[in-house]
């Protein structure tokens, strides 16, 4: 089978291009052809078909410089692409696909492509990594106070501006409200054949939001598990991997540790930004911080960790970095929200705390400190728990059911 993904970022940085890259790695394991569409960017994979990849746009230097020529430029590339779908349109004629299978789009590529893919009709998946489509900030968080917001449920967009949930800014969030209803408008949910949800969380907050139940599928993310698992508890530092932002809860985080000197924290992951700079200049001495860390050291540091903390204060789906430390035999301390709260079961892969509440947090951080038991016990029913349930084999049986329906199903209208 020939399936083309559509992902703005062609390079490793985020949870939705991991995803992409590791499915189609297992999807030509098993014999079959995946081309990628993609915005173009220094930083991506090399790819053949490159020469098609939308043109590259920065909207941060686009919104300092705040002018009409540039304010239309934003409006205009981030609703509906032109260049997106011709080039797409290209790329459908060279790679002629099966299926296509989207991942994130807005704004850099726009859902201008799937009015392409109807039109030659080609079958569309799409693997919702967040909840742009239901919510103008896409996280159900409002910016401004740091909340848990839904405001908007039902279609109601315009709270978005009423409450400036987009980076605190009126013009944000009206782009964000303008660009919510422009797709509403043009039925952008009706393009698509079958939305797929890595939890069962988000696939509920998208039924709640009138999307219909019977394209909503709920297929876990897989992950790889190592030939050699760590059983046993190594080390006696606590472990924060990824992006050093306010909605992951470092500050949680940092409050937390402050509380527990006795214990250590190292932190990994990407510090190429202001605010993760500003946060790891007051860290306190009991918490380092490691730098980037990929491959064979990711895996000694997260095997030879006592536990993964991931205190984030929004409605995760389905964090690839809990179910890595799953396959390490390592349970998890997390916020009791979203997509963490339906991994970490409570005293059987992890413990879960109040978001927000730094000493929850460290009471649940002590309990695994002074009880190594526990930690091994759920350990070993974590790595059980990713054996049976986020297996590649299983996730490509559970793809490969969806793919071979539509392909079939669009066989037929054709004829």
């Amino acid at each position: 089978m020939k399936i083309l993904m559509a992902n703005t970022r062609h390079y490793h940085g985020g949870g939705d291009s991991t995803y992409a890259f590791n499915l189609a790695s297992l999807l030509r394991e098993k014999g079959h052809h995946v081309s990628f569409f993609a915005m173009q960017d220094e930083r991506n994979l090399p790819d053949p078909n490159s020469d098609l990849f939308v043109s590259p746009i920065n909207f941060r230097d686009l919104n300092q410089k705040k002018n009409l020529k540039t304010g239309w430029q934003v409006l205009t590339r981030s609703i509906y692409s032109n260049e997106a779908r011709k080039k797409f349109a290209l790329l459908l004629e060279r790679e002629k696909p099966d299926i296509i299978h989207v991942h994130n789009l807005h704004a850099h590529i726009t859902p201008s492509i799937l009015f392409e893919a109807r039109k030659q009709g080609i079958p569309v998946v799409w693997t919702l990594h967040d909840y742009k489509l239901v919510c103008p900030n896409s996280h159900l968080l409002n910016d401004t106070t740091g909340n848990i917001c839904e405001a908007c449920k039902g279609g109601r967009f315009y709270q978005a501006v009423w409450k400036k949930c987009k980076k605190g800014s009126f013009l944000a969030s009206f782009m964000a409200c303008l660009e919510a209803y422009v797709h509403q408008i043009l039925g952008i949910r009706d393009l698509v054949d079958v939305f797929l949800t890595p939890s069962e969380f988000l696939r509920n907050v998208f039924l709640e939001n009138g999307f219909p139940s019977e394209k909503i599928v709920h297929i876990p993310y897989q992950i790889a598990i190592p030939h050699r698992t760590r059983s046993r508890v190594l080390s006696d530092y606590f472990l924060f991997l990824g992006k050093f932002d306010r909605i992951k809860g470092i500050y949680v985080l940092a409050e937390a540790a402050k509380n527990l000197p006795e214990i250590e924290f190292r932190l990994a992951g990407k510090a190429d930004d202001k605010e993760a700079q500003d946060f790891l200049s007051t860290l306190p001495p009991n918490m380092h911080y490691l730098g980037m860390k990929t491959g064979v050291e990711l895996a000694t540091l997260l095997g030879d960790s006592r536990a993964l903390i991931l205190p984030s204060i929004w409605y995760e789906n389905q964090p690839l970095v809990i179910l890595e430390a799953f396959a390490a035999g390592k349970p998890v301390i997390v916020s009791n929200l979203g997509g963490m709260k339906e991994l970490a079961k409570p005293e059987e892969r992890g413990l879960l705390f109040e978001a927000g509440n730094a000493r929850q947090l460290a009471a649940s951080i002590k309990f695994l400190y002074e009880n190594p038991d526990k930690c091994e016990e759920y350990g070993k029913n974590s790595l059980e728990y990713v054996k049976q349930y986020h297996s590649s084999d299983e996730h490509y049986r559970q793809i490969m059911n969806i793919y071979t329906r539509l392909a079939q199903t669009a066989h037929q209208v054709s004829q």
